[in-house]
Parts: C-alpha cells; sequence; structure tokens
C-alpha cells in the first residue's frame, strides 16, 4: 500500500517486486530462446512426462514465448507511477516543475543506456556480430524505428526499443498533465489509448505492414502506458482498496495462465489481433496487479521487505544487461570450453543476469540515483 501524509513519501511496498517479475519473465524467454537454438534441450524434456505429449510441450513453449508480456508489464507500471507523482507535484504546488522531471528521468536512464551504447562497438567486435547497428539511432532514441525500417533484431541493441518507447512516453506526458485540466485528463488518457487503436488499424488497412510496425512502434505501444495512467488518475482521485475475494483471485490467475498458455500474443493476422484483443490479457494482469498492491487480503503479496525487493531496484539493469550476456555466454564462455550443455549454459547465463546488474546497480547507478534525490519535488522511497 501507498503511505501518505505531509512529510511521508510515496511507497508503493510491493512495486519493486513487480519490477523484477516483468524484468525476470523477459530474462526466461531469451534464455530459452538461445538455449533451444544454440544447444537443444535438457534431456528431461526429451519425450519424457511431461514433455512426451506434443501438445502438452506446445503449450509450455506458448508460454515462454509470452514471457516477452513483461515488456507491457513495464509499460503499466511506469505509466502508473510517473503520472500519479506528477499528479501529486501539481496537487501540492499547483505546477509541475518539467525540468526537474527530464533531470530525474535523464539521470535514471541514461547513465546505464549510454554507458552500453559506448560499449557498443567492443560488444560487436568482441563476438563478431553483424550487422552493425546504427549508433546514431542509439544515441537519439529512435532505434525503434530503425529497426522497424530494417526489419531486423540487430546486436547488442534489440531490445533497447522499449526504451526509446518510454523516453518519447517522457517528452509528451509531463506537458499533457501539467496544462491540461485534471477533470480532463480522464478524457486525453482514453484518446490516447483509442488513437494508438486507430493507428493499429491504420496499418493493418495498409498492405505493407510488418510485425515490426506493430511491435516497436511508440504509437502503437502507448495505450497500455495510457492505461497506466487512466488507473494513476483513480487512484490520485480516491486512493485504491482492493478486496477481491480469494476464489475470484484464483480464476483470474486461473485465466491468465491459460491464457499465457493457450493464445500467442503478439500475432496480427485479423482486426481483433491489432485492435482489442489485448486488452483481455491486460484487464486480467492489471486485476491482478491492483490487488497485489492495493489488496487487503492477497496472501502472495509479501507484508516486508525481501531479496525480490531488492532485484525489482536493479530490474532497469536486468533488463539493459540480459540480451547482451546472450552472446556473451555463449561465444566467449561456452564455445571456448567446448560445452554444449543447456544445463551449464542455465547456471552461468542465470548468474550472471542477477549478478552483472547487482555490480552495475552498487557502482554505476547509484550514484546517479542518489544525486536523482535532490530534484525530486514529490518524494519517494524503494
Amino acid at each position: 500500500m501507498e503511505k501518505e501524509g505531509q512529510d511521508t513519501k510515496v511507497y508503493f511496498q510491493n512495486l519493486d517486486v513487480l519490477r523484477f517479475v516483468a524484468a525476470f519473465m523477459i530474462v526466461i524467454t531469451h534464455w530459452y530462446g538461445a538455449m533451444k537454438g544454440w544447444f537443444g534441450l535438457p534431456k528431461f524434456m526429451q519425450g519424457n512426462f511431461p514433455f512426451e505429449s506434443n501438445k502438452v510441450w506446445s503449450y509450455f513453449e506458448r508460454a515462454i514465448d509470452n514471457f516477452g508480456y513483461g515488456v507491457d508489464i513495464f509499460f503499466l507500471i511506469s505509466g502508473f507511477l510517473i503520472t500519479y507523482l506528477l499528479l501529486k507535484e501539481k496537487e501540492k504546488y499547483g505546477r509541475i516543475s518539467l525540468k526537474d522531471f527530464y533531470i530525474r528521468r535523464t539521470l535514471r536512464i541514461w547513465p546505464l543506456y549510454y554507458f552500453l551504447v559506448m560499449l557498443g562497438p567492443l560488444l560487436v567486435s568482441w563476438t563478431h556480430s553483424t550487422p552493425k547497428p546504427n549508433y546514431l539511432a542509439q544515441i537519439f532514441f529512435v532505434g525503434n524505428f530503425d529497426q522497424i525500417h530494417t526489419g531486423q533484431w540487430i546486436y547488442p541493441f534489440s531490445h533497447f526499443w522499449s526504451i526509446h518507447v518510454e523516453e518519447h512516453f517522457y517528452l509528451i506526458w509531463p506537458f499533457l498533465v501539467a496544462f491540461i485540466p485534471n477533470k480532463r485528463l480522464p478524457f486525453v488518457f482514453s484518446f490516447v489509448i483509442f488513437f494508438s487503436i486507430v493507428f493499429r488499424l491504420f496499418l493493418y488497412l495498409n498492405s505493407d505492414y510488418s510485425f515490426y510496425d506493430f511491435y516497436l512502434n511508440t504509437l502503437s505501444r502507448l495505450d497500455v502506458l495510457a492505461i497506466g495512467a487512466l488507473f494513476a488518475y483513480r487512484h490520485h482521485q480516491k486512493p485504491w482498496v482492493v478486496n477481491i475475494p480469494g476464489p475470484i483471485r484464483i480464476l483470474i490467475y486461473t485465466l491468465l495462465v491459460m491464457l499465457f498458455c493457450t493464445d500467442t500474443f503478439y500475432i496480427y493476422l485479423s482486426v481483433t489481433d491489432v485492435t482489442f484483443k489485448k486488452y483481455f490479457c491486460l484487464a486480467l494482469v492489471t486485476m491482478g496487479i491492483g490487488s497485489f498492491l492495493f489488496g487487503t487480503n492477497n496472501k502472495l503479496a509479501p507484508k516486508k521487505k525481501n531479496i525480490f525487493h531488492y532485484f525489482g531496484k536493479v530490474s532497469y539493469g536486468m533488463y539493459m544487461y540480459n540480451n547482451i550476456l546472450v552472446n556473451i555466454v555463449i561465444l566467449k564462455i561456452m564455445y571456448p570450453i567446448n560445452s554444449s550443455s543447456p544445463y551449464l549454459f542455465t547456471l552461468i547465463y542465470f548468474s550472471l543476469c542477477l549478478l552483472v546488474p547487482v555490480i552495475s546497480y552498487e557502482i554505476m547507478e547509484k550514484p546517479f540515483l542518489k544525486l536523482k534525490k535532490r530534484f525530486e519535488i514529490i518524494k519517494t522511497s524503494r
């Protein structure tokens, strides 16, 4: 729950746990794709129960493939938290300091981001990756549009597209919240969602559309951020207290598991696929998150801080490093020792995906985060 008061910091206790879950979902989907493609499946997954059934196996693989949905969870959280803090600042001071907002975002995102961009040439040379990335597009946060143009996932920046979408969101959102009367904000946020739907429909009706247009275009993905913003507005007007009965929560989680195992989230073959299908899953995810953050009787929600809260703090690094580490582990560790063991790959990869972000957070990111605190108008705690 959020704790508030005159001098109390804004604090959503389990938001970091959700960040960790979202980041680790993406780590898992990258791990599985790399393991299957380079080393094959472990023996216990080959012909033994429960994997002997092709149907059971297809459910498992589809769920792992859908773990890329962690990006949408990040978008939902970001839209909620950014909008809520802006609304609190506007409420308390009658205005929003755009300068301080952009300084805070810069100090949070840019140090690690540009550190990895600068490492790009070394990583490309070290792993002999081709084709070469467009460094200029990465520098100016338009790499998602460059990938749409090339139609390729290019190492080591292929997963940076979501950071670019968030940066585009930051460009416009504080202006909307600052200069539009609060009572009109729900209409504006809803219009952004509607515009995103119409844009995807326009792409679909254009015979030249591709998967990359839907998946990577900022205008295609802004709707989830705006949905998070709508919930922030609602929580700002009247703080949520979510009391979903246990059987209903179990039903929500069961439906989510079924969706992950049976549906393909990122497919764009029909009008329904490109317009409204995504919102059914998003509704279930939002109800689950609402219960987790604001529920009065959710037994899954930790009552005290634990290690998952800490890993939530380093989830940005976990997301940024994990896809880069795939090639390094395979080409610079597994191949030199002549190992094709999926077990060893799994052990090394997951260990590094936890260890490297922790080192990065403690040594490089923390000093900038301490500096960021000086520019906080509404104090937060993590």
